[in-house]
């Protein structure tokens, strides 16, 4: 009896008979901030704390790199040719010694830091009065590891030099690299690279994907933490079982993988037996289908007519290029059997009979396609059983 009725888009550059009905698709929602701890600050000794600016506009960098050495100007200046001209700023960045603890460290002018950091603490007054005192600022995990307590003295050790300086304030940054943060006097003397990082911002509308891959070409061997990641969301749309296959958030990378979303792979894919394939992993409410299509196979005495599964869940873009349509194979409901010998463009060893039982379970054959793909089945209809 059928169940629901879908068509869906190929998951190869093929067209085919799946150009209607349901299909990929994807929007970008904005990145969520994950809320961070309140700052706090030990009470300010008497002297006066030298003056910080008052934060204005708050900057959400997307790009920092940090090299071992001081960034050439050259490189800098490409760089900030590169970033929103007021969202860009350069700083130092390393390890430090905190007693006997390696900690990420950066010495910052507080006035031009402060808008790059997390927004309650970006607008704490004394986080950054202490910070110009030339007092130490650890983050909240940091100093939890460590069993810092504010007001106390830290023995802080680097290039050779040593310091003993007043932990005068916790507060997450909500960078990397940066579980303490001094002024940029103080992390000279202790041996910070001068210089040697950078936070940049992408220009409006910009991919922060392909801003950090410019910023890669130009940063050489230096690191670049991408701090913006956008998340898209993948759905299929146009059918009644759109739902029930699901959406999801994702990464994706340069080489055209996709990475899903952890609890909706854990929800929908399953890793089973199948006859003739054996152990294959596809989407739960797929694999009844296969399971059916292949025993029937297998009961029709044509099991050995297919030798190699080839894949099903491969979370990847068509052809593997971010500029296409995500492939069908990252939701698991498209199978590739015996790729070698029946690779795209050719008519292919696929039997006809295997054809037409993959056919009455519900699945399209890229065979079909006017681009063929002969390897290629994909759901097309969910059934509790086959079609007549």
């Amino acid at each position: 009896m059928l169940a629901a009725a879908l068509v869906l888009a190929g998951c190869t550059a093929g067209s085919g008979t799946s150009d209607s009905g349901l299909r990929a698709t994807t929007t970008t929602d904005t990145p969520s901030t994950s809320p961070v701890a309140a700052a706090s600050a030990a009470p300010a000794p008497s002297q006066s704390a030298l003056p910080v600016a008052a934060l204005g506009e708050r900057q959400d960098a997307d790009v920092l790199v940090v090299a071992p050495q001081s960034l050439p100007a050259a490189v800098r200046e490409r760089l900030a040719g590169l970033s929103e001209p007021a969202g860009t700023l350069l700083l130092s960045a390393g390890t430090l010694l905190v007693g006997d603890r390696h900690v990420a460290s950066v010495g910052v002018d507080p006035s031009t830091f402060r808008p790059f950091t997390a927004q309650g603490t970006a607008g704490s007054d004394p986080v950054w009065q202490a910070v110009a005192r030339g007092e130490a600022v650890v983050s909240h995990e940091a100093a939890q590891a460590a069993g810092l307590r504010l007001g106390t003295s830290l023995e802080l050790s680097g290039g050779g030099s040593t310091a003993d300086l007043r932990l005068g304030a916790l507060a997450t940054t909500g960078l990397p690299r940066a579980d303490l943060v001094l002024d940029a006097q103080r992390a000279r003397t202790l041996g910070l690279p001068q210089d040697n990082a950078m936070l940049l911002t992408a220009p409006a509308g910009a991919d922060p994907v392909v801003f950090a891959a410019d910023v890669r070409e130009v940063a050489g061997s230096a690191a670049v933490d991408l701090l913006q990641v956008p998340a898209p969301v993948a759905r299929l749309t146009g059918g009644e079982a759109a739902e029930d296959l699901g959406a999801f958030s994702y990464r994706y990378f340069a080489d055209g993988t996709i990475e899903p979303d952890a609890r909706w792979v854990r929800d929908n894919i399953r890793t089973e037996t199948v006859p003739v394939m054996g152990r294959v992993t596809c989407h739960r409410l797929m694999l009844p289908q296969l399971r059916g299509a292949l025993q029937e196979v297998q009961d029709a005495g044509l099991a050995g007519t297919l030798t190699t599964y080839s894949g099903c869940y491969v979370p990847r873009f068509i052809e593997r290029n971010p500029a296409r349509s995500i492939s069908l194979h990252t939701w698991g409901i498209a199978i590739d059997m015996d790729a070698a010998t029946n690779y795209r463009g050719i008519r292919g060893t696929m039997d006809s009979r295997v054809v037409e039982i993959f056919k009455r379970w519900g699945f399209a054959w890229g065979g079909d396609w006017q681009y063929t793909d002969p390897m290629h089945f994909e759901l097309t209809t969910l059934l509790t059983q086959p079609t007549a």
